[in-house]
């Protein structure tokens, strides 16, 4: 989601958000459309939580809203009237068909007409030079008491990246407009710097009570991690002590050898095994040519005469034994 303007020296221009930069706008490997299933998906989670964190929104508008996919999203979640406007022609011209005469090109940093129950302003101000994001945060204000903000805080290696700041600091530019973070919420599920601004006339005790309130349980939380690190480094240290490393160093030593004795008895049970196969191979061998030769004598000649004397011979012992 983008916006930029050549008002001021230093922020990016519509030039810099041609088709080729949505091409590789992301490392997905769908394209960067409302017919990618992924980004589909994407888009109606965040928008469906986003009203659900914030509340009912008829009015919505996405300021920079790139080709249109945020503002697809709140028109399924329920909010039929949602607007959005890009500095990229190209941005608004491969929207989908469906939610087109809803967008318009334009720049934050030219004031908004109308009133909107939410503005949203995803990945926008770190595209944009300071004095024209100091303008787009005038007239997102202006037009709405209720704002959901995406900024990054880093990714300082991509071009268009010229006003990266942590989240502090545009909480602050809010705050000095009357629009304070509702600590309370959490939108990690769109980004983890995220944050939700509300107009409101809170006294100092209110921002103290309110930010104190999210920062102490953090405070806890860290403080209960570190000192589980800290236990955690000890029994490590303790592991690592000389005589239980030698105790270790023992006991694999134990294993080795009887992992190299159990070896050795399975090689000499494969060689006895292959000695086996062969005698029985011998003994097959053996056994093949001993059938041969009694085949040889049964056909024999000499084996049918000696037959053919021999069976007279056998009927008169059995005729003259007792």
């Amino acid at each position: 989601m983008s916006d930029a303007t050549a008002v001021s020296t230093g922020g990016t221009t519509a030039m810099d958000y041609s088709e080729a930069y949505y091409r590789h706008y992301s490392d997905s490997d769908e394209p960067y459309a409302w017919s990618s299933a992924g980004w589909r998906n994407f888009f109606t989670h965040v928008a469906g939580r986003i009203i659900a964190t914030t509340g009912p929104a008829e009015r919505v508008l996405d300021v920079g809203c790139a080709k249109g996919m945020l503002t697809q999203a709140f028109l399924a979640a329920g909010s039929s009237q949602a607007e959005g406007f890009d500095i990229s022609q190209a941005a608004i011209d491969d929207a989908d068909p469906e939610v087109r005469s809803r967008l318009r090109v334009g720049s934050a940093t030219t004031p908004i007409d109308g009133r909107y129950d939410l503005v949203t302003c995803i990945e926008v101000l770190e595209h944009m030079a300071p004095p024209d994001a100091a303008a787009a945060i005038d007239n997102i204000c202006a037009v709405t008491d209720r704002a959901v903000i995406s900024s990054t805080p880093r990714d300082f290696d991509e071009p268009t990246h010229v006003n990266v700041h942590p989240v502090a600091d545009w909480a602050a530019e809010f705050a000095a407009r009357g629009f304070f973070r509702r600590t309370d919420t959490d939108l990690s599920f769109l980004s983890p710097w995220a944050a939700y601004f509300e107009r409101g006339s809170l006294t100092t005790r209110d921002v103290v009570h309110r930010y104190e309130s999210a920062m102490w349980p953090l405070r806890e939380e860290v403080g209960v991690k570190r000192a589980s690190l800290l236990e955690a480094h000890r029994q490590l240290s303790q592991v690592e002590d000389g005589e239980t490393i030698a105790a270790l160093r023992h006991e694999i030593l134990v294993l080795r050898d009887h992992a190299v004795g159990a070896e050795a008895e399975v090689g000499t049970a494969r060689a006895n095994l292959a000695r086996a196969q062969a005698e029985c191979v011998r003994m097959q061998e053996q056994l093949s040519s001993y059938g041969q030769r009694l085949h040889e004598v049964e056909q024999s000649t000499r084996w049918r005469m000696s037959g053919a004397v021999m069976e007279p011979l056998a009927k008169v012992k059995r005729r003259v034994r007792p």
